[in-house]
């Protein structure tokens, strides 16, 4: 079964009917990570008023691991990361400019061992990035996307 969320609302599709289902979709495929420092904090972004993790969308000839990279650096200022173990993909639909679209996201455990400053990149809307503790996390989660929930509970944070 794969979970696929409709703004808040998880519709599972059953594998055998996964191709099909997405069919209808133009597809996006996208990596993102989940950042752990070096005092075991986890960082959040602050997007449209909700926390988030970073993402964002994979380039022509750019393959998931390096894309997840690239995003994670873009939208925190992040540049010395070490990517981690692939935790999960989520599946989450939206539309853009009358086009139904279907983003597939990778998400990987990624490690800051650098103690860098975090630089929200604001021309994404991204109005914070904070280093959060592991029992914090459940008060920052709670009005977020339910794939991102996803991504905390596949990582077994929630």
């Amino acid at each position: 079964m794969q979970n696929v969320y409709f703004e808040r609302e998880r519709v599972a599709v059953d594998d055998a009917s996964f191709a099909e289902f997405c069919a209808r979709f133009r597809e996006i495929p996208a990596g993102g990570g989940l950042v752990r420092n070096k005092e075991g904090q986890y960082l959040l972004i602050c997007r449209h008023q909700l926390w988030d993790l970073p993402k964002g969308k994979q380039e022509p000839d750019e393959n998931i691991e390096t894309c997840a990279l690239r995003e994670v650096e873009e939208e925190t200022g992040l540049k010395n990361l070490r990517l981690g173990e692939l935790i999960c993909v989520t599946h989450h639909t939206y539309r853009v400019f009358g086009e139904d679209c279907l983003k597939h996201t990778w998400w990987f455990r990624m490690y800051d061992d650098a103690e860098e400053s975090l630089v929200p990149q604001e021309e994404e809307d991204i109005t914070a990035a904070r280093w959060v503790k592991k029992e914090c996390l459940p008060e920052y989660l709670e009005g977020t996307y339910p794939s991102i929930r996803e991504v905390f509970i596949s990582a077994g944070l929630l």
